[in-house]
């Protein structure tokens, strides 16, 4: 693991650093005891050796020793005449590596251990005798300061390969949202589709098992239809019945349950099954399309194991994305001939793909900018560069309800809308009107998007422009800023608002800001926003500057309000300046 997280060259970096610190030898070691960097000889038995640890015996015994923090055991461990202390390396309770500190002397050697090491060195017995006696001794002491170097080092390393781990992890829970809604964009076969998202979910949930479980309202059983990694014996069980207050009727109110110990929890149907089977930890969360409860679906763990709030987040997104498919995987299957069926299904798989960002399309009239500044791992503002149907450039920057993955799922269906929509639509209003229309009908009453969505007719020196709500366009002219004060109502309050275009002349060198709140709401540790007034200021400051420079620093100008105090919002800005 520690191979896998930690490159080489660091691993070479921390091993010397520490050594010339301490004093002594370190060697960093993988899971299966091989060794992976070690650093020069600190002593002269070493130098005229030339030996070194290079693997940690198999039946190596771990000695406990008094700790506030892991690791709370130490081996020690001799090799060619010298000892070793070494620690664990541990990463959410799993073994990583280990970190040996040595050479110490303790015992004085055997003579056939004087003729091996005379030999290795090539030198006279006496010289030998002399650098070994001037090792430092081996304390088993575990308040020693070796013992303390070690632990510490171990604890360093651990701490490296959990960041590490946490960004990979964070990565493969984007990207498995993100394959889930592709499941969508085509005519897959329906147990394909469950198959792919079992496999997918235990892959990136570090679980061995996993399973989907379809509802029957009829019978109220729960019926397996996709698994992953279970004996037969397992899913033949017998039936799994919903009732009140059960694991399953918990999860298809919207609820994620956990289960620490399958063997002994009392909501359990089948425990010895489930002990038998190896299960000890599971997390259930319930597949429910438009309030209809469709399954659950769940992971399994072979040992005790505590789920982080994204990681329940994320089974919530994909049972949510897995009774999409699943309904939709429905519909190909009974109305694969039917055209408009087609068409429909079509259109949802473009609004659940994912959203891939791009570089802006190149126009000789208009020079383009943004920046997009997560708070999270996944956002809820979006931004958008396209050309719609007419020819005209088009920029949007929105925001949805909410944080993290659930509302980078709704982000990604409304700037597939948008996209899907320009191709043969080129009114902005009725692109609103459209896209209002179908969120209203696809999510629930608490979700919503704020969106400001602009045209660019750069021959005629026109701007068309049309505000859901969002914070207000910003236009730099002459070195003073402008704002546009129309605005009509959030994307998916009221299907049947109707949203209007509204137009303004450009000039050369005109300058427009399209931005979300994380901008004006961000605070410092005084609990004051940074404000609309300081945002006109920065955009005055840096309007002379090219695009992606006047964002910059307004970033800039944002940072240095708040100082370290962390924000809660996602901070997304789009510039484009009108040319000569």
């Amino acid at each position: 693991m520690l191979r896998d997280l930690v490159d080489t060259a660091v691993l070479e970096d921390f091993a010397s650093g520490l050594s010339r610190s301490a004093g002594l030898r370190v060697c960093v070691y993988d899971s299966h005891g091989g060794l992976i960097v070690a650093a020069p000889p600190s002593n002269e038995f070493a130098r005229l050796t030339g030996s070194v640890l290079g693997t940690l015996p198999p039946d190596m015994t771990l000695t406990p020793v008094p700790a506030h923090d892991p690791p709370g055991q130490v081996a020690f461990v001799t090799a060619a005449g010298v000892w070793y202390i070494v620690a664990p390396v541990y990463v959410d309770d799993r073994q990583a590596g280990y970190i040996g500190v040595g050479e110490f002397r303790e015992h004085s050697l055997s003579g056939e251990q004087w003729q091996k090491a005379q030999a290795a060195a090539g030198s006279d017995l006496n010289t030998l005798i002399q650098a070994w006696e001037n090792l430092p001794v081996l304390s088993r002491t575990g308040t020693s300061q070796v013992i303390v170097t070690a632990r510490w080092g171990a604890r360093l390393l651990a701490e490296w390969c959990r960041r590490e781990s946490r960004l990979v992890a964070a990565t493969d829970e984007v990207a498995l949202v993100g394959d889930i809604a592709e499941l969508l964009t085509g005519e897959q076969d329906l147990q394909e589709v469950l198959d792919r998202i079992v496999s997918e979910t235990a892959r990136v949930m570090q679980c061995p098992s996993s399973s989907i479980r379809l509802f029957d309202p009829q019978t109220n059983e729960l019926r397996i239809k996709a698994v992953h990694n279970l004996s037969r014996d397992y899913i033949g069980k017998g039936a799994v019945v919903r009732t009140s207050g059960s694991i399953d009727d918990q999860a298809l109110r919207g609820q994620v349950v956990y289960v620490e110990d399958v063997a002994c929890d009392p909501r359990i149907q089948y425990p010895e099954q489930g002990r038998r089977e190896g299960i000890v930890s599971l997390l259930t969360a319930g597949m429910v399309y438009r309030g209809q409860p469709v399954g659950v679906i769940r992971v399994y763990t072979e040992r005790k194991r505590r789920f982080r709030k994204v990681q329940r987040d994320l089974l919530r997104a994909v049972a949510y994305q897995a009774a999409t498919a699943l309904v939709h995987a429905q519909l190909v299957e009974e109305r694969l001939r039917n055209a408009e069926t087609q068409r429909q299904l079509a259109l949802a798989g473009s609004l659940q793909a994912r959203m891939i960002r791009t570089p802006p399309p190149q126009h000789p009239r208009v020079a383009t900018a943004l920046v997009f500044n997560p708070s999270y791992k996944v956002s809820g503002d979006f931004c958008d560069f396209f050309t719609l149907s007419d020819g005209r450039l088009a920029a949007v920057v929105g925001d949805v309800v909410g944080k993290g993955i659930p509302a980078s799922l709704l982000m990604s269906t409304v700037r597939g809308a948008l996209r899907a929509g320009a191709d043969y639509c080129a009114n902005l209003a009725e692109l609103l009107n459209r896209l209002n229309r179908q969120i209203c009908r696809e999510t629930l009453a608490s979700e919503f998007v704020t969106l400001h969505l602009l045209a660019l007719d750069a021959e005629a020196r026109q701007l068309t422009y049309c505000s859901a709500g969002h914070e207000p366009l910003l236009i730099l002219r002459d070195g003073q800023v402008q704002a546009t004060t129309e605005a009509d109502l959030v994307l998916g309050v009221e299907p049947d608002v109707i949203y209007h275009e509204h137009t303004l002349p450009l000039a050369p060198g005109d300058f427009l800001l399209l931005y979300t709140d994380g901008a004006i709401e961000a605070r410092n540790f005084a609990d004051e926003e940074f404000g609309r007034q300081r945002l006109h200021e920065s955009l005055r400051a840096y309007g002379a500057l090219a695009p992606q420079q006047i964002l910059n620093n307004i970033v800039w100008d944002v940072r240095r309000f708040v100082g370290l105090a962390e924000q809660a919002d996602d901070l997304t800005l789009v510039g484009l300046r009108i040319l000569a």
